[in-house]
């Protein structure tokens, strides 16, 4: 036996299960129909009122169980600070309260001038007058601010000091170190020359908010939202303002949420215009445009099946699943075209029932091979560590299975009481009986009569055929038998692949805030300038969560000798180190001869230096350390591959030294991705490319097909990665979902044209070519592709 003739018989084996459920539905659409909308019905009641949706970008774009989240909640017990009145912006352990106004230029000059800065000053009033009223109480920021020392914490306070002004004037402001305070962040756009301060066009303000206690936190939060809404009004001849809150990613993300609705319904609309345009062509009798239609139901009513039974498992709804009905809608319609050909291919004089059966038996399998590697690909996607990735696959693996059994309980049924309604040559749209046309002309209608209520069932495949089905057929029937097309096709191939693999090789990693949001969004324009305009340098804490013997020389060796190891990396700044120890030692307050008399100076030390109290922490007596921290600055990475390469450096000194210490940043929530999806993103493509491999053995076990869709796959994928580089994408969670997606639809379309190539009968290559084009063609693949897939020539 070939194996040609041994795919035969293993297809003949899978299609007679689907004939099975051809004759059952052939013989009770009606109770089939009801049964599937019963429970698809109940499926989205049981769960839609539970519907939540998860915005918090830390949650959903950091691995799960990474590094970072145990170091915070261990440092978290150490460094918590109850009171009101001690804040320090470098001493909180995790993400801040805090609003941020970026105040540029409008003509791109120079900031550092006198009008400028009282400008800026302006600003900053205009910002501490913000007030709010909650329960007939007004709370200003004043009210709300954190404090140190009893006045309000505003990193970039300093340019309305005296000093600072006095060093303007003179045109010698240290940078990036200035009055013992690191102000390179502050400043965007900077030119420096030999430690001086030259040019800046913008300048960040961080107004950071109260938060040691509950009801502090909740008045904050209202403040934040009085500060977004004023910020809006804010206008000035000199300068423009960015700003943002804390507030501002999440709440932004949820509008992402409730502005896919229209383009959702809009999406409906088009498709219900498409699946009407593309069959109809027959007559009033033979018209197929209800079924175009069913097939838009009974996806959507997938979509909603998956989002109810979701939501009652507790799973959270995710920004980036609202791209899953576009998807889903287009495998539905896929799905349609495919079972329609089946049926059109049965022969016209067999009865309903044969017709239906045949149907099943070729395009059920046909189906099952999409839906189930389609499936596959997003349930190894949902395994992956990122939140957002995870929930996105979880939706839309559920809503494709959903797909897949609404077009064999809805659709197929539809399909039986569609050719019942032929056979009885009933009309599309009344169901009332009627004539052919020439009939009805003969009886003495006029003929606009006759086209629109006369027909007459279809007696070849051609009469079904509308014009968007048959011509671009026609027209790849043609050009892939023409020898100059083939070679050409290779040439643009070769150039396809050699571009795909140099875009590969220079694809960043990372993801950009600025893209998560819409364009017009405040929080849009305030990302952008931070992305392209500010040097991102990232204080990381050396923290040591147990007592030492600090006043030990040997202990006290060791640390600086850890920092110094710290600050020799290429990516760590070589000239900067927070280290309240050595500026203890260099005090007037040293005292290391015994412990007591340590923690006594350092205690007099603290009072003197308030800008290390949250660097030192003494047990409840006072007589002991019980944990401190050291800071090393980052150099400006703003490359993601270095901010995750820093991360792991600066980690792995801490482990390696002796003493128990940990490296930490608030930063690295956002580093923890940048350093996981490279391999995360490798591993779950891996291990999709041999799952669906495997599946494709099962239902397709013939060499030549495994090669070609195992080739197909992997240049598919190739070009994506590749071309992502060309349109200044990122590798980050949301372009892996793309390339998830990518693994399930490649399959697809080579899957289906080559086992079109296997089976059909033709004497030449040419004409089993041709044959191929027309038994595969509905699949309509292009329907399906991710916007990205468009990087394949092919």
């Amino acid at each position: 036996m070939s194996i040609t003739t041994f795919y035969r018989h293993h297809e003949e084996r899978l299609g007679r299960v689907f004939e099975i459920y051809g004759r059952l539905v052939s013989r009770y659409p009606m109770v089939i129909i009801f049964v599937c909308l019963l429970v698809n019905c109940l499926l989205f009641g049981l769960g839609i009122l539970n519907l939540e949706s998860e915005t918090d970008t830390e949650v959903l774009y950091t691995p799960r169980g990474a590094r970072v989240y145990n170091d915070k909640m261990d440092l978290d017990k150490i460094f918590t600070d109850k009171s009101d009145s001690n804040f320090y912006p470098r001493g909180i352990i995790g993400l801040n309260k805090e609003c941020h106004v970026i105040v540029q230029t409008k003509n791109g000059s120079n900031i550092l001038t006198p009008s400028y800065l009282e400008e800026i000053k302006r600003v900053d009033t205009f910002v501490r007058n913000i007030s709010q009223t909650k329960n007939a109480t007004i709370s200003a920021f004043s009210d709300v601010c954190a404090l140190r020392n009893g006045a309000c914490v505003v990193s970039g306070d300093f340019l309305f000091t005296e000093n600072f002004k006095k060093h303007l004037l003179a045109k010698n402001i240290t940078f990036p170190v200035f009055s013992r305070s690191i102000i390179s962040t502050n400043f965007g756009d900077v030119r420096s020359s030999n430690g001086t301060l030259e040019f800046s066009s913008m300048v960040f303000l961080r107004y950071y908010l109260r938060q040691n206690t509950i009801e502090a936190s909740m008045k904050s939060a209202d403040w934040e939202r009085a500060f977004v809404d004023a910020m809006e009004t804010f206008d000035s001849a000199m300068v423009s303002v960015a700003y943002s809150a804390s507030i501002s990613k999440d709440e932004e993300l949820s509008k992402n949420i409730s502005g896919d609705l229209k383009f959702f319904c809009l999406t409906i609309l088009i498709m219900l215009v498409y699946a009407t345009c593309a069959t109809s062509g027959g007559n009033c009798v033979s018209e197929r445009q209800n079924l175009g239609r069913a097939s838009v139901l009974a996806t959507c009513l997938a979509i909603a099946s998956s989002l109810g039974l979701l939501s009652a498992l507790g799973v959270k709804y995710v920004e980036i699943a609202g791209i899953m009905p576009f998807l889903v809608l287009g495998i539905g319609l896929d799905d349609m075209f495919i079972l329609m050909s089946c049926l059109a291919d049965a022969e016209v004089k067999s009865s309903i029932e044969e017709r239906i059966m045949h149907a099943m038996r070729t395009g059920g399998v046909a189906i099952t091979i999409t839906s189930v590697t389609d499936f596959l690909a997003f349930a190894i996607g949902a395994t992956s560590v990122f939140l957002g990735v995870q929930n996105f696959c979880l939706f839309t693996g559920t809503a494709i299975i959903f797909c897949y059994l609404n077009q064999l309980a809805f659709f197929m049924p539809c399909m039986v009481i569609n050719e019942r309604r032929i056979a009885a040559r009933r009309h599309c749209g009344t169901c009332l009986r009627t004539k052919s046309r020439p009939e009805l002309i003969t009886e003495g209608h006029s003929k606009c009569f006759a086209v629109c209520c006369g027909g007459e069932p279809p007696k070849i495949r051609s009469d079904n055929e509308g014009f968007l089905e048959s011509f671009p057929k026609r027209v790849l029937q043609k050009a892939l038998t023409n020898a100059v097309f083939k070679v050409c096709a290779i040439i643009l191939f070769i150039g396809y692949i050699a571009a795909s693999v140099y875009g590969c090789v220079n694809l960043k990693e990372g993801l950009l805030l600025s893209n998560i949001v819409d364009k017009s969004s405040y929080y849009h324009t305030y990302a952008k300038l931070i992305e392209d305009h500010f040097s991102i340098e990232v204080p990381v804490a050396f923290t040591f969560t147990s007592p030492q013997e600090y006043q030990d020389p040997l202990i006290q060796r060791k640390i600086i000798d850890m920092l110094a190891t710290a600050r020799r990396d290429p990516l760590v700044n070589s000239d900067i180190e927070i280290n309240w120890l050595s500026d203890y030692r260099a005090s007037a307050y040293y005292k290391g001869t015994n412990e007591s008399e340590f923690v006594s100076g350092v205690q007099h030390f603290l009072s003197v230096r308030p800008d290390h109290t949250n660097d030192v922490i003494l047990d409840v007596t006072g007589t002991e350390i019980v944990a401190s921290r050291f800071y090393v600055i980052s150099n400006d990475v703003t490359s993601t591959t270095d901010q995750g390469e820093m991360m792991i450096n600066v980690r792995r000194i801490a482990d390696n030294f002796e003493l128990p210490v940990t490296a930490y940043s608030y930063w690295f929530f956002d580093f923890e991705q940048f350093a996981a999806i490279l391999p995360n993103t490798l591993k779950t493509m891996g291990i999709a490319i041999v799952v669906i491999c495997v599946m494709t053995i099962l239902f397709m076990p013939h060499p030549f097909l495994i090669a070609c869709v195992t080739v197909t796959m992997t240049t598919i994928l190739l070009g994506v990665c590749g071309f992502m580089y060309y349109w200044d994408m990122t590798l980050s969670t949301v372009t892996m979902i793309q390339l998830i997606m990518c693994i399930g639809f490649s399959v697809d379309s080579s899957a289906h044209m080559c086992h079109a190539f296997i089976t059909v009968e033709g004497n030449t290559r040419a004409a089993r070519v041709n044959a191929a084009i027309e038994a595969g063609w509905e699949l309509r693949s292009s329907m399906r592709r991710s916007p990205l897939l468009s990087a394949s020539p092919f």
